[in-house]
């Protein structure tokens, strides 16, 4: 089965929410004990010692204890033994440690005290919660102090509150005068907290697990609300890539914001742009080659029907004829291999220290001759200082002809090329001018494309393939230099060719 990204989304965050919403709820209840117990061992020390102090106040007054046999007396000097509800009982026979006490009239420890039918309810609605006031509540027997047992010094009991105390309570010494008088045994807050609020801690416990649970619905909720929200852009980009592989190059993502997710939509949408441009050259690149190479073949077909129709002889004009476009079909074969070698990066190059005067001179003396044939005027500028550079003079003599066989295709009979070579600095400048026809200025950027030519101007029957000049930028790269296209002085193309020295080289 497979798990999207939004389940796991939503898992993480409601598992998070979770986990912080029981822990804070553990977190919450073990404060809430250890806090209130705090509290009742702070208050019985207190109320210790304000019974120890009363006790010791009243047996002075009476020099005995006989005024604990009379209730209403003993009430008096001992308001806490009227917070009981209940007049001092009968004393018991045995003192603590000294063997089983006797039977109490009071109800067991553990029971509620007073008219509280359970542990933090009142008797006549059980369910409601605790009032202000209310002494049935969990802490009651607290606020009306804990339980104690009071002893004369021959440890026979002659007070008691509420239910016997535990064996183990501490004794507290009453003294007069520096002699024991009795024993004070006060109930711990520990057993009282543990048992009067056992029904208040289930539920407490209870309405922590029921918090939990609406905190785990809610975070469920917002989970959802989350995981759709931040993954509805990563949606929007995985179905545009589903579209986008099958070959619909025109599908955008909308791009609006300012996070990661903006910056990979944009990019997104910048590389369909450019598969979608890719595939259209791919097109372009393979109807143009397909037509380049049925030219002269149409041409070489058609001159060889002729042979053998007898319609022409096989005389050296037509030979030469053949011979064209079958150099023409060669040419354009050699320079989409060595485009390919370009694009995978194994044209090979083989750089040593030149000047490249001479062999910018010696490729333009080579069309001299060529371009007087057509009419056309070749003039050189080539300085006498030495241009050295590190460069491949078998490349750099491709370029200059491909640069050249460029202006003799497109430059018009009784026209001119200028050919010149100097250094600026740390710069070598090739530049090669021609006259009319001229190429559109907005042209000019697209002349380096591959099968690119301007056809109003530069017909297909006189032109080349369209690959020289793509072929020319190449070289041009590989020896760190740049190559710009310009409206020429002379009226028609200036091919601006920018080389680095050996000087620059070496820095």
């Amino acid at each position: 089965m497979r798990v999207g990204i939004t389940s796991k989304l939503f898992v993480a965050i409601s598992a998070a929410c979770i986990l912080v919403a029981v822990t804070m709820g553990f977190a919450v209840r073990w404060s809430f004990e250890q806090g209130f117990l705090g509290y009742l061992q702070y208050q019985s020390r207190s109320h210790s010692a304000q019974l120890k102090q009363k006790l010791e106040a009243a047996w002075a007054k009476h020099r005995s204890w006989d005024f604990a046999k009379d209730p209403a007396a003993a009430a008096m000097e001992i308001p806490e033994l009227a917070e009981a509800g209940m007049p001092p009982g009968p004393p018991d026979m045995n003192p603590p440690g000294d063997g089983p006490p006797p039977p109490d009239t009071a109800p067991p420890y553990n029971a509620p005290v007073g008219n509280a039918a359970q542990p933090g309810a009142p008797a006549d609605n059980p369910g409601a919660p605790p009032q202000p006031g209310d002494e049935s509540g969990p802490g009651a027997q607290h606020a009306r102090h804990p339980p104690f047992r009071v002893y004369d010094a021959n440890m026979q009991s002659v007070l008691k509150k509420g239910p016997p105390p535990p064996p183990d309570a501490p004794r507290e010494e009453l003294t007069v005068d520096g002699k024991v008088i009795g024993w004070l045994l006060v109930a711990g807050p520990e057993v009282m907290f543990r048992s009067a609020d056992r029904q208040f801690q289930a539920q407490q416990v209870r309405a922590t697990w029921i918090i939990v649970g609406f905190a785990a619905l809610l975070a469920a909720c917002v989970a959802v609300v989350l995981a759709r929200v931040l993954l509805s852009p990563v949606r929007r980009l995985v179905l545009a890539t589903h579209r986008l592989a099958s070959g619909d190059y025109s599908i955008r993502v909308p791009d609006t914001g300012s996070d990661e997710l903006h910056e990979l939509a944009a990019d997104f949408n910048r590389l369909a742009i450019s598969l979608g441009n890719a595939e259209r050259s791919r097109r372009n690149f393979i109807a143009d080659i397909s037509h380049e190479l049925r030219t002269p073949l149409a041409v070489l077909r058609g001159e060889l029907e002729a042979i053998e129709d007898g319609v022409r002889k096989p005389d050296r004009t037509t030979l030469a004829s053949l011979q064209a476009e079958v150099a023409l079909l060669s040419q354009l074969i050699d320079d989409l291999y060595e485009l390919s070698l370009a694009d995978i990066g194994e044209l090979s190059f083989e750089k040593v220290r030149l000047d490249v005067a001479p062999v910018v001179e010696a490729a333009a003396e080579s069309f001299r001759d060529r371009l007087a044939d057509k009419k056309i005027a070749l003039e050189t500028d080539i300085g006498e200082a030495s241009v050295v550079m590190l460069g491949d003079p078998y490349r750099l003599t491709q370029l200059m002809k491909n640069l050249l066989e460029n202006a003799l295709r497109y430059t018009d009979e009784s026209g001119k090329v200028r050919v010149a070579v100097a250094r600026h600095e740390r710069e070598i400048r090739i530049d090669v001018q021609d006259s009319h026809p001229a190429v559109p200025e907005p042209l000019l950027p697209h002349l380096f494309d591959r099968l690119f030519r301007v056809d109003a101007s530069r017909s297909r029957q006189s032109g080349g393939a369209g690959l020289g000049l793509a072929l020319c930028k190449h070289i041009v790269n590989q020896h760190g230099g740049t190559i710009d296209a310009l409206r020429s002085p002379l009226g028609g193309l200036w091919i601006a060719v920018r080389l680095p020295t050996f000087e620059a080289k070496d820095d």
